[in-house]
Order: C-alpha cells, then sequence, then structure tokens
C-alpha cells in the first residue's frame, strides 16, 4: 500500500535521521499502521501489502540505529517552524499491556477509570509525553497537543525487576525539559510549560530550566512569601533566602469585594467567578517569583482552584486560557490508544518497548501537522454529532485513508486496466476503511 503522496514530505522528516534502508522500512509500516485494523507489527506487514517477512519490521524497533529522542526533536522543530514562544504540555498516560516478560510492564494507576477516593490500577505501561500547543490554522481557537517527547516510567518494582535506576516521574519530565530547552535555544525560541499539579509543584521549579516559564496549579494551602528584600551592606547575619509570609489562597478569597471574572473556557464553557491575585515566592522555590491566582467558582461543582505563572505581567484572563491549552494533551491521548492503536503491538524487548508506542505518539503529531498544512480548508466530517464545530482527529484520519487509497489505485491504474469487479470492490473498501476510522 503506497503512502499518500501528499503525507510522503511530512514522513520524510523522520527519514532524515535514519539510514535509506530503515527509512524505507518505516515508510512501509506507515502505510500499515494508516490502513491496519489492528496495530500488532503482523497487522501493519499486512495491511501494507509488501512482500517481506514480518521479522524484518520488528527489527526496525528492536535492533535499527536510530533515536527516537532526534525523531522527536525533529517534529519539534517541524510544528514550531513559525513560533518563537512555544507552549508545552506534560502528562502520563497507561497503555494497558499483557504478559509477565514485556519490559518495562507494572502495575499503574488509570486515571480515566480511577477518582479522588477511589483508586483503579492495571497492568502496563506509563508514558510521560511532552507535547507542543499548535493552534489549528483552519479552525481558529482551536488546540492540539502533539508529542515531541516521551519517556517510559518504571515504577519500583519494575525498576529492581529490569535492574533500571530508579526515577521519578517528575525527574523524567526534567530530562526531556532540559533537552528541549538547549535544542530550542539554539534557535532563538523561549519555552512555556503548562501542567497541572503533579508536574508543576513548588518544588519542581527549583529544577527547571530559569529561562522556561511555568503555568500550573497548586493546592488550596500552599505557602507563599514576599520577595527577599535586599540586605543593607554591611549588616551582619546571612541574607534571608525569603521574605515575610503572606496570605494563603483560602484566605486571600476570604477578603470582601473582589472582582468577579466571567470568562469562556475549554472551547466555548462559560465559567463565572470570583479571583485574588497575589505576587510572592513559594517555599520551596523562593528564587523564582510568581503570580498566585486563587478562583472561587461561583456556578458549578468546581470549587476553589489556585493557579500560578513565572510569567509575573501576564493577566488573570490570559493565565486561565493557557492553562485550558493543558487538556488538549488529554484530547491526544484519547485519539492515539482509540484511533491509532499505539498500545496495540506486541514487543517485548527493550528497545522496541521504547520506540513504538512513542513513534505512534510523533505519527499523531504528522498526521494533524498534515491536515493543518496541506488543506486550505478542514476536511469533510465522516461522523456528525450534537455540537460538533470542527473536524475531529477520525475525520483527519479518514481523509488520509482515502487519499492513500487514492495514490495506490493511481498506481496500479499505470498497469492494465482493472476489471469492473475489482473497482467495484475497491471503491466499497474506501468507504469501509474512511468509517473504520
Amino acid at each position: 500500500m503506497d503512502v499518500a503522496n501528499s503525507f510522503v514530505p511530512v514522513i520524510q522528516v523522520l527519514a532524515t535521521v535514519m539510514s535509506s534502508p530503515t527509512a524505507d522500512t518505516f515508510q512501509t509500516l506507515v502505510g500499515g499502521w494508516l490502513l491496519a485494523p489492528h496495530r500488532t507489527i503482523q497487522g501493519m506487514v499486512r495491511a501494507s501489502g509488501v512482500d517481506r517477512h514480518h521479522s524484518a519490521f520488528h527489527r526496525f524497533f528492536s535492533d535499527a540505529s536510530w533515536s527516537i529522542d532526534r525523531a522527536g526533536l525533529a517534529v519539534f522543530d517541524l510544528v514550531t517552524t513559525s513560533m518563537q514562544s512555544v507552549f508545552l504540555t506534560v502528562d502520563d498516560t497507561l497503555l494497558s499491556r499483557s504478559g509477565l516478560k514485556v519490559f518495562g510492564t507494572g502495575m499503574h494507576r488509570d486515571a480515566v477509570l480511577s477518582s479522588r477516593s477511589h483508586t483503579v490500577t492495571r497492568w502496563g505501561h506509563c508514558w510521560i509525553v511532552v507535547g507542543v500547543v499548535f493552534e489549528s490554522r483552519l479552525v481558529p481557537g482551536r488546540t492540539f497537543s502533539l508529542p515531541v517527547m516521551c519517556r517510559l516510567y518504571l515504577n519500583k518494582k519494575s525498576a529492581d525487576k529490569w535492574r533500571r535506576k530508579y526515577q521519578t516521574k517528575n525527574q523524567l519530565m526534567l530530562q526531556m525539559l532540559r533537552k528541549l530547552d538547549a535544542h530550542a535555544g539554539k534557535h532563538g525560541k523561549t519555552l512555556h510549560l503548562l501542567g497541572d499539579s503533579a508536574f508543576t509543584a513548588p518544588a519542581v521549579l527549583n529544577e527547571l530550566p530559569a529561562g522556561l516559564h511555568v503555568t500550573g496549579r497548586v493546592g488550596r494551602d500552599v505557602r507563599i512569601h514576599a520577595p527577599v528584600v535586599p540586605k543593607a551592606k554591611g549588616s551582619p547575619g546571612r541574607p534571608r533566602r525569603r521574605g515575610e509570609r503572606m496570605a494563603t489562597p483560602e484566605q486571600m478569597l476570604e477578603q470582601k469585594r473582589l472582582p468577579r471574572l466571567s470568562i469562556q473556557l475549554y472551547h466555548g464553557a462559560n465559567y463565572v467567578m470570583r479571583v485574588a491575585t497575589a505576587r510572592g515566592c513559594f517555599y520551596k522555590a523562593p528564587e523564582r517569583q510568581v503570580l498566585v491566582i486563587a478562583v472561587e467558582h461561583l456556578k458549578g461543582g468546581r470549587g476553589t482552584e489556585v493557579f500560578y505563572t513565572t510569567d509575573i505581567n501576564a493577566d488573570v484572563e490570559t493565565v486561565l486560557t493557557r492553562f485550558s491549552w493543558r487538556w488538549s494533551i488529554e484530547v491526544t491521548f484519547h485519539d492515539c490508544k482509540g484511533h491509532l492503536g499505539i498500545d496495540e503491538p506486541q514487543n517485548r524487548t527493550t528497545k522496541a518497548v521504547r520506540r513504538t508506542a512513542a513513534l505512534g505518539f510523533l505519527l499523531y503529531s504528522l498526521i494533524v501537522w498534515w491536515h493543518e498544512t496541506t488543506h486550505d480548508k478542514p476536511v469533510e466530517w465522516i461522523r456528525d454529532w450534537a455540537g460538533k464545530t470542527a473536524p475531529s482527529f477520525t475525520d483527519m484520519l479518514a481523509a488520509l485513508r482515502m487519499e492513500t487509497l487514492q495514490t495506490t489505485e493511481q498506481n496500479i491504474s499505470e498497469h492494465p486496466p482493472l476489471p469492473p469487479p475489482v473497482t467495484k470492490f475497491l471503491n466499497h473498501l474506501k468507504k469501509l476503511l474512511a468509517l473504520a476510522a
């Protein structure tokens, strides 16, 4: 099966970090990945229609000489071509797996099935993913989170079993952010991280690169201190690290006559809230000044929330809007699992496990980028539902499948004309593949 002509230049971005034979194998795998009903390696090989043994494609993940980090940086350069300030999202996701001999598997909390009062654990892989916030060029106001770097998290039992040094999720995130910051600095770009409280806790600020801004969420009882007043020259004693203790976010909201704010977030949802702000430093990060925003929702069940940003000159609406972009990475996880089947390949070895799912995340980024840059208008919807205002990833994938089939049909038609029964079968196959997206 031949990949769509318009998509070939896009996947060549990843081919630049591979040798020519490896790049050819990769392109064949992409064609199978797009069209296979089940995304096992064997399923991809069958869908691609090539006459090669499946072991060659297993070796692409387990033995071939190419770097998934270099591939991620290539995608980063592609999607940030016209960006000067790059917003990043970070979160973890669980990919369920089966088998005791699969590298890196363990019991992890399933955020989808769990709640605040009830925890559900499942056997599988936990991935830490960093994505670039990309605003749609075809549908203004719509944002995507395009994965560029991933790390496989091993819990303590799995690290001991596989004889690896245990690293926390935040340590893995910091590894990726430092690599991205060093790479972006070469091109004069600045980074701004958007994350939930698990990845943007005050203690993490001390470890982040100094030039990287952060917008996140903290607890209602977080300790805030005023910035340190410079010590007078010649005064005895050590200089203070922290200023005077300030009111907590809960105490800030106890004030009367606080301003009210009505704002639309998350693609049109309206929020009405009381807002209190303060500038200071966290107890665990006294070197970085932050703007703290305490929010009390006046309707709905969200209650009290506390946000902060190191961009202290930003206004409240800007900070809340930026934080709402973080939700796009949750949509990315949903689409990658449901429509690209990144948890289906049955790989067991170390390199294959670390590369396969990560490559699936990068493929998602390339498909969204292809839709946004090679089309003058959004693709036609395959499915419709109430309130739908823009094409979903399902529609993008269906459009790419249709173009892939058209490219394959054109290449076949260069030979003697196809019999009418075969043409009728191909037309029926196009409809089925589009609906199967």
